[in-house]
Parts: structure tokens; sequence; C-alpha cells
């Protein structure tokens, strides 16, 4: 929709303008609500592939570890930076966001030399080995596409 305005400037002046009106959120409202109506998970705002995860304390530097290696290998991760936080809050914005995949650190799986892959669609986990982790990711990934 177009309307015609004057437009006061400095002085008392006024000048004719034109000024465009689009809805652009009800736009993006209206296909959201599309995406989602036929079994997608609505539009995502974010291009994060893997979200890293921990449940317990003091992980930071391991999930920052696991950044790293993700990044270096071109996956696009991310990590909540707060120091602790929930598991809880890191699975609900893995799924509000639309996150394919958390990869989710602890110290038993610590222990053992290696993460859990969680399929944020699924919820299902599986136990990978470091060594495994990026080609794993990278195959399930483009399984996801």
């Amino acid at each position: 929709m177009m309307d015609w305005w004057v437009c006061s400037i400095a002085k008392g002046r006024q000048v004719p303008c034109v000024g465009v009106s689009i809805g652009i959120e009800r736009v993006f409202s209206i296909l959201e609500s599309r995406a989602r109506a036929a079994g997608g998970q609505g539009v995502r705002t974010i291009e994060t592939q893997v979200m890293v995860a921990s449940g317990q304390k003091n992980q930071l530097e391991q999930r920052m570890r696991v950044c790293t290696l993700l990044w270096d290998a071109g996956i696009k991760t991310e990590m909540l930076y707060k120091k602790n936080p929930k598991l809880l809050n890191q699975f609900q914005y893995s799924e509000r966001e639309g996150v394919p995949l958390l990869v989710i650190l602890g110290e038993e799986e610590t222990a053992r030399g290696g993460v859990k892959i969680r399929d944020t669609h699924t919820r299902q986990e599986e136990f990978v080995e470091m060594a495994r982790l990026v080609p794993e990711l990278k195959k399930r990934l483009a399984e996801t596409q």
C-alpha cells in the first residue's frame, strides 16, 4: 500500500513524500505457520547445525574444545555461553531454534572417551567415540538435508 504524505522539515517548509508499508512480520508469521502445518519445524532463523551441551558443572572448557574441533571441520556449531547451563535449557533452545543435532558431554561419556549425539527431532541418543565424532556428524547432517 502506498500513501502520499506531506512531510514537515526544518523551518516549517513542507515537502511531498511517499511511504511504503509492508507487513513483513505478518508475511513471516504466515510462512512459518504454513511450514509447521506441512509437518516442518517452521522457519529457521539460525544456521547452527550442532549444539554442544553438557549437563554437569565445570564442563565449559570441554564444550569449548569440542566446538573448536567442529568449527575446524566446517560444522556450524554453537553452545550456550553460560558457565553451567541446565541441560533442559540447552535441549529446549535446540528444539526451539531447530538445531538438528546435539553433542552431549558428561563425566560418563568422557570416561569412555566419547560423547552422545542426540537427534533433536526424534530425541534418540547414541554414544560415539571422539575419534569418530566429526565423520559421524557430517554423515548425519548430510542425511537431514
